[in-house]
């Protein structure tokens, strides 16, 4: 091949046909590598390198990232990432053309580093009382409705189902989620607080939940350990039974939870009671009550003979002592005392009644006297009486007093009361 006859390309064709060729042949990548050099901007992004015993690949986490993480990352950590693999290239930064990963979630590798972390989760809640026994919940002994937070897919579903269907129908509202995976655990928190959210009144809201899956690595069951589920689990109003995995599968929903089952199956069994159980109690109950309702009657029966047997001595025998009483106290009865005690109370009345008059006719005659007295002092303040003294008041055409030149008006027409009449007259000025 002769060199001097390759193609020639730019600096800028170069980086984006390696950001192309990157994109598309990668894209989104689940990597695992060892943290180091770790450090938060001030910005608040995250910037890691991950590397095995032959490379390094730079990482980014950032801002809007890092609040969703679930634990603490630092050097020498091994972890699991997913995100993004690209170049620096971009039309906002022409200039670079590094390559690293976006990272979206991250998550300790191996089974001892997560049962590490999952053991001091547990240390964590456990010492703020989610666990203690005082906050659970009692399972209804009759549900009208249960929920069940799982994967609409699969055995679980319909082992349920068939459970409750042999054993005591009823309304089973489905809320599908994905039960692994990076999404699972926030729409597991929804739900379980979508359940609680429904309003008291609607036909739909549950009397529990059961929140189930299969059984799986604790890989594959981490989404049950994260700190968003497990709060949920602790603050809903509804009992949930935790139904993960197998009866050697132990997640923090189960601790916080108000009933573990060890399978999704006896989940089912926990919050239903058996039909034909229930039958043969009801059937006993009713004979119990058939047995005491005779027994009862017969009781009656007996005690009716007797009280009709005593009734005509016993009638008799009160008559008669209702007629003594009445003979005793009429021979108490004194009319002339009576009549005594009848006339004073009618002279007590009529004194009364004389002394209520009297006072009554003082009250007015002293109301009387005051009108006099203030109709006295009004006359005496009146114009009037300085008129019948030889006075006399000049008013304008508006009929307005005239005490000042200013007050007689453009027509110069006046009137003047007197003593004895009102005269009409014109001012010359």
């Amino acid at each position: 091949m002769v060199k001097e006859n390759i193609r020639e390309y730019s600096v800028t064709e170069i980086s984006k046909s390696i950001k192309q060729v990157l994109d598309d042949t990668f894209g989104y990548v689940r990597v695992r590598g060892e943290i180091s050099g770790l450090k938060q901007a001030a910005s608040g992004h995250v910037y890691l390198n991950l590397k095995d015993e032959n490379a390094i690949i730079n990482g980014i986490i950032w801002k809007s990232n890092v609040s969703r993480l679930s634990f603490q990352p630092h050097d020498g950590l091994e972890v699991i990432c997913k995100g993004r693999l690209t170049t620096g290239y971009s039309d906002r930064y022409p200039g670079r053309s590094d390559y690293s990963i976006h990272i979206d979630s991250l998550m300790p590798a191996g089974e001892g580093a997560l049962m590490a972390l999952l053991e001091q989760r547990k240390k964590k809640f456990a010492a703020s009382g989610l666990f203690d026994q005082i906050h659970k919940k009692q399972m209804p002994k009759y549900p009208h409705r249960i929920g069940v937070i799982t994967s609409p897919t699969g055995a679980v579903i319909q082992d349920i189902l068939h459970r409750i269907e042999e054993r005591y129908p009823l309304n089973v509202i489905l809320w599908p989620v994905p039960v692994q995976g990076d999404e699972s655990s926030e729409l597991i928190t929804q739900a379980i607080r979508g359940f609680n959210n429904i309003d008291i009144e609607e036909s739909i809201k549950p009397d529990v939940i059961i929140v189930a899956r299969g059984g799986g690595s604790i890989e594959d069951l981490w989404a049950f350990n994260e700190e968003n589920i497990v709060n949920a689990v602790f603050e809903s109003k509804i009992p949930i039974i935790s139904a993960i995995g197998h009866d050697t599968d132990n997640t923090l929903i189960d601790l916080v939870s108000d009933l573990r089952a060890p399978t999704p199956t006896a989940a089912a069994e926990f919050v239903t009671p058996v039909k034909s159980e229930l039958y043969e109690v009801v059937k006993k109950t009713q004979k119990e009550l058939d047995q005491n309702i005779e027994l009862s009657i017969d009781e009656k029966k007996q005690h009716f003979k007797l009280v009709d047997h005593k009734l005509p001595a016993n009638l008799k025998l009160f008559i008669n002592t209702l007629n003594a009483n009445f003979l005793t106290i009429s021979s108490r009865l004194n009319t002339k005392i009576l009549k005594e005690q009848l006339k004073s109370k009618i002279d007590m009345l009529n004194n009364y009644s004389n002394r209520i008059r009297i006072s009554s006719n003082q009250y007015i005659y002293s109301k009387i006297e005051k009108i006099n007295s203030v109709s006295k002092l009004i006359e005496s303040l009146s114009y009037k009486s300085v008129i019948n003294r030889g006075y006399a008041v000049i008013r304008n055409s508006n009929n307005k007093p005239v005490q000042k030149i200013s007050d007689i008006l453009s027509d110069n027409e006046i009137n003047i009361e007197l003593k004895d009449g009102i005269l009409e007259g014109k001012i010359d000025l």
